[in-house]
Order: structure tokens, then sequence, then C-alpha cells
């Protein structure tokens, strides 16, 4: 549990208004129970002021990069997909639960459980990117998480914490059965959000 929270929306390496990354994702755009407990911790926080909770459509849970979309060749980013579906086609699918909300770092997340069955899909991932491709390593390493908000200023979690107490929820079972690969944007103001479009599926267990 963190005592302090950490703006999000810093300059980060290589993002620029406009520019496009290719990346793995599990999305939830067929998640309603997801989305409901999404939607009673936002209510909550509401009270909060100076952060950007992350509407319904657009939660996800980031699994790894491929490339800046100005890098990376269309052709191969058709190769990455392709191999990465060869190698889901021997994984079966599985679910996912999320329970209770947590400040961390720069927002307020649910984690996964289980998340070993994450990292697990994550190295197939890795490898079928590896097979086309060198595979980006990303700075701190993988942390399985579903951000419900991103913090817009630096500040005391006290607020946070305090909402997320109020909140009386059970939890959300996902089931995990696909993978996308998406071109992603970070918009900044006055939206704050991250949004895409999806290039490719691969699905667990062909």
């Amino acid at each position: 549990m963190a005592d302090e929270v950490r703006a999000h929306w810093w300059p980060r390496e290589g993002w620029r208004p406009g520019r496009l990354a290719c990346t793995w994702h599990l999305t939830f755009e067929r998640a309603p129970r997801l989305h409901r407990l999404a939607e009673r911790y936002q209510e909550a926080l509401a009270r909060v002021p100076g952060h950007h909770p992350v509407p319904v459509r657009w939660l996800h849970l980031t699994m790894q990069s491929v490339g800046w979309a100005d890098e990376v060749p269309p052709t191969r980013l058709d190769a990455v997909a392709a191999a990465v579906a060869v190698r889901l086609r021997r994984l079966p699918p599985f679910t996912l639960t999320f329970h209770r909300a947590a400040v961390a770092g720069e927002g307020v997340v649910l984690e996964p459980a289980p998340a070993d069955a994450v990292r697990r899909l994550r190295d197939e991932v890795r490898a079928g990117i590896a097979a086309v491709t060198p595979v980006p390593e990303p700075a701190g390493g993988f942390w399985p998480h579903v951000s419900l908000t991103y913090a817009g200023a630096p500040g005391s979690a006290g607020p946070y914490e305090e909402a997320l107490r109020a909140v009386t929820a059970g939890p959300a079972e996902v089931e995990v059965d696909r993978v996308a690969l998406i071109v992603q944007e970070r918009v900044l103001a006055p939206e704050w959000v991250y949004r895409w479009t999806t290039r490719a599926e691969a699905r667990l267990g062909g």
C-alpha cells in the first residue's frame, strides 16, 4: 500500500502527441462484471480531486510492447501477430478474479488472481514476438494490474484509501480467451486517456 501517489502523465520516453504504440494487451470489452466493479470504485473516488478515471471501454492490462507504429512495418506486425497466435493455441483459456482496489504508484488499480496465469501468458506472447523481432524490455519489470484511475498530480494516498474503504463489492471474474494486438495513443488534456484500435487478436486454445 502506497503512502503517496505520483503524477501519471509525466513525459515518458518516446511518447509525443499523436504518436502510436503497438502493444499486446488484455482488453475487457466483453467483461461486464469487471465494468461494474470498476464503476463502483470510480463512483466512490469521484469525491477525490486531481485524478483521471479510466472509462470502462478503455480498461486494459498491459502485456508487452512491440514498438512504435512509425518504426515497426505493417508486415512485421502481421508476422508478430501470426507467431503469437501459434503459441497461444497451446494455452487453454483461464479465469481471472479481480476484487479489492488499491492505491499503487500512479493511481488506483485492481490486481488479477492468479497473477501467475497472466505471467505465463505474457511469457508466451514475448516468445512469439521474439521469433520475429527483438522484444523491448519494460522499465521496472512486469506488474500485472488494471488501472482504474490515474493520478494527475502527486499527493497523499490517504483520500484515495478512504474512498476505497467505503466500497462494498464482491469479486468480478473475467474469462481470458484472447489477447489483443493494439495500436495505442496516449491522449493528454483534456481527455487524459489511453485509447486504441485493435489490429489483431490471438486466441487461447485455438
